[in-house]
């Protein structure tokens, strides 16, 4: 299997600097920079801790198959359109529609793909499939799908579990910011005292509820790897 990007993603982002300043409650501009640094940090946490990239990208996959296989896995989803396919090399010609693709799971019924009266694939074949797959993303560029493409376009917007992950993550991320990481409480006399919690490396710093949003992100290549 061999997986490239044909068109990057215009933003990697998950979430805009208004949203962060909206939940912070921030309403000056002074910390803009701060926050945009670590907006994109936060963002690539997100897309080190799943293993995959989030955001819409169009990719060209090439799998080698043969027998009696359910279904073909591609590396990224959700799936937003399928643009063209081909088989040994030769385009196929036929349609996908929502029965032949599992969107959220990236999977493709490889019966989509066989000859009419063909029950499996008696010898070793080459698909090669061009798709858009990710999440839409704030601020991101307005994605041309062709009209013959063989999948139609179907918008995904960040799920909000994803989206609010990230903001308690850029919350935690701007509290321990500036701080000594190995300072765990301080005691002010006549004041209070103050513990802090610790950002966890094993998951990139990330919040309890990113780490749980992005847990129950999964495609079908995941199961079978």
């Amino acid at each position: 299997m061999t997986v490239s990007v044909v068109t990057p993603a215009s933003t990697t982002d998950l979430v805009d600097l208004e949203s962060v300043k909206a939940y912070l409650q921030i309403t000056d501009s002074a910390q803009d920079g701060r926050l945009g640094q670590l907006i994109t940090r936060a963002s690539g946490s997100f897309v080190d801790y799943l293993g995959r990239p989030l955001a819409l990208q169009t990719y060209r996959e090439r799998q080698t198959i043969q027998g009696r296989i359910p279904g073909i896995n591609l590396s990224n989803g959700p799936i937003a359109a399928i643009l063209s396919a081909s088989v040994d090399g030769v385009a196929w010609t036929g349609t996908l529609d929502e029965c032949d693709v599992e969107r959220d799971g990236a999977r493709i019924m490889a019966s989509a793909f066989l000859p009419p009266r063909q029950l499996c694939f008696t010898r070793p074949v080459v698909v090669e499939i061009i798709y858009i797959a990710g999440f839409i993303l704030p601020g991101m560029d307005k994605v041309v799908v062709p009209d013959n493409a063989l999948l139609p376009w179907r918008n995904t917007p960040l799920l909000a579990a994803l989206s609010g992950g990230c903001l308690s993550t850029i919350q935690m991320l701007l509290g321990v910011s500036g701080r000594d990481p190995l300072l765990k409480s301080e005691n002010i006399q006549g004041v209070g005292s103050t513990s802090y919690a610790t950002l966890d490396p094993a998951t990139g710093g990330l919040s309890a509820d990113a780490v749980a949003s992005l847990s129950r992100l999964s495609i079908m290549a995941d199961w079978m790897a």
